[in-house]
């Protein structure tokens, strides 16, 4: 059974996390595999009350429960199962005698991110149907909403892109972005997380920009000239393309968060499966909860109005009153992808 149970965790890693941190490693005793987050892992900004590394791990106990089912197990899982123990996520037991393979799981080595422009093409309503319908039958309390509108999506596209805004006129947040950035293939076979530049879609020229833009005294610079604001409107562009913009939306419970990560990653797979591309941004929204519970200090006072301003802006599209949004997606047909993330063993104590 050890066997079976490395191949299901060498597979269910192709999980999302920020700046492919994967904080999360294993310990496995008999049939039962125990999740432990390591969130020291993840953005030390964006990752306010560990709430990115619970979606993470919400996609990666998805992945776990449907690539087990291709080799016959049923993955029963116990979320959260030890308040003494906050960084154990879940115990897992793995129970012989499923026959039926779950059909997204030869979609999960597949799934990555595309930050390409994507074609403003319309999903069909069985695409929206196979994409969400589902997943609102199956997992209570948590809604899915997605916007289509072109003015809408125009909207919510120029108010996540506040995010490079303050990651480039913020010292802290730019010296951490270009931190996790990682320049050459070289350097992918010397590290386990960040994000190599091709997966950015630069053109050759922006490339060479963003090489000068490391320097903080450059960044200065080009801030006097409304830089970071001028990226931002292009990334806008971006943001706003495809076919939609999905939002999860949730009650604001930690645990609600790695339900939302498991609800992201079957509409990464399917969407996946179905020949679409998938980005999601996050940036934004964690900004704001940070901001709501005074766990920032370094933003001045004008981002913080930039980031109330965006968030309200798409709280008001997606028409949330009393929950508040885990995370966004956008979805649409493109181009593949010019690069991928970077891809690791596991993590696996055996006790």
């Amino acid at each position: 059974m050890d066997k079976d149970i490395k191949k299901i965790l060498e597979i269910a890693i192709n999980a999302p996390s920020g700046s492919n941190s994967q904080p999360w490693r294993f310990e496995v005793k008999g049939n039962k595999v125990y999740v432990i987050a390591l969130p020291e892992k993840d953005h030390p900004v964006l990752n306010y009350h560990n709430r990115g590394t619970w979606i993470a791990h919400g996609a990666l106990i998805e992945n776990i429960i449907i690539v087990s089912s291709s080799l016959g197990y049923y993955a029963k899982v116990e979320i959260f199962p030890n308040p003494n123990q906050t960084n154990l996520t879940a115990i897992i037991e793995l129970v012989m005698g499923l026959s039926k393979s779950d059909p997204l799981f030869c979609t999960v080595p597949l799934r990555t991110t595309n930050r390409k422009k994507y074609k403003d093409i319309f999903l069909t309503e069985s695409q929206k149907k196979e994409l969400f319908e589902p997943l609102l039958l199956h997992f209570k309390g948590i809604k899915i909403k997605f916007i289509e509108d072109k003015d809408e999506r125009n909207i919510i596209g120029e108010s996540l892109s506040v995010n490079e805004i303050l990651t480039l006129e913020n010292e802290k947040l730019h010296k951490l972005f270009f931190k996790e950035i990682i320049w050459s293939s070289k350097k992918e076979f010397q590290r386990t997380t960040g994000f190599p530049v091709k997966t950015m879609e630069l053109k050759p020229p922006q490339k060479i920009m963003l090489k000068f833009l490391r320097n903080w005294q450059v960044m200065k610079l080009f801030n006097n000239i409304n830089f970071a604001r001028l990226i931002a409107n292009d990334n806008a562009k971006i943001y706003s393309s495809g076919a939609g913009i999905v939002a999860i939306i949730i009650s604001n419970k930690d645990e609600d968060f790695l339900l939302a990560g498991r609800v992201m990653e079957r509409i990464w797979l399917k969407a996946t499966q179905i020949g679409l591309s998938v980005h999601p941004i996050t940036g934004i929204l964690y900004f704001w909860q940070a901001i709501q519970n005074n766990m920032i200090d370094f933003f001045s006072q004008e981002h913080i109005e930039m980031v109330n301003n965006a968030y309200e802006k798409i709280k008001k599209i997606f028409n949330v009153n009393e929950n508040i949004i885990a995370l966004t997606l956008r979805i649409g047909p493109s181009a593949d992808p010019s690069a991928y993330s970077l891809k690791n063993s596991p993590e696996i104590i055996w006790l």
